[in-house]
């Protein structure tokens, strides 16, 4: 398995889970309506310095040396909200904001804890401390919380090979 293979099921079913927007972080595009979550990735490939486990597979007549190791990874959840009137009840951000962590924090110690996919399992191995992130622009206040999380997988790594069969001779050769 992959990182971006990861990241991508697990911001498909924190989106489902939580009902709004999750968008990566730092990238140009239009800023989906409050409330949304946003993600940065700050560590996709955290090694423990295995070896990792080797060997031959054949796939569709394909022989393939195949390398998998167990690695980790980091992934950071902003929940984002401001003070808004909609449809004549008003939503405090720091609410919707906070309401919006505590929901993403309860699906990643619950629901998502232990992700088995196609590809492979993610395990989460921890998550952070939910913490204020919120950013003064302008004239108003966007309210944000955001915690970290440590997940764990096993990347897979694969290249095209060829395999030489040797035929040993039987019996004595030396006549």
């Amino acid at each position: 398995m992959r990182f971006v293979d990861v990241r991508n099921e697990i911001v498909y079913r924190l989106e489902q889970h939580i009902g709004c927007p999750v968008i990566l972080s730092e990238q140009i595009a239009e800023q989906p309506e409050y409330p949304y979550c946003y993600y940065s990735v700050l560590a996709p490939r955290i090694s423990g310095h295995a070896f990792g486990l080797r060997e031959l597979v054949t796939d569709n007549d394909i022989q393939l040396v195949q390398r998998s190791e167990p690695v980790a990874a980091t992934m950071s959840f902003t929940f984002c909200s401001m003070n808004q009137e909609i449809e004549g009840s008003y939503i405090y951000g720091e609410d919707e904001a906070l309401e919006l962590a505590e929901k993403a924090y309860g699906f990643f110690l619950l629901n998502a804890h232990n992700i088995s996919t196609a590809n492979g399992d993610i395990v989460i191995n921890n998550v952070g401390a939910v913490a204020n992130r919120s950013d003064f622009i302008v004239e108003e206040t966007i309210r944000r919380y955001g915690f970290d999380v440590r997940l764990s997988f096993v990347r897979t790594d694969e290249m095209q090979t060829t395999v030489i069969n040797r035929e040993i001779p039987r019996g004595n050769t030396n006549k």
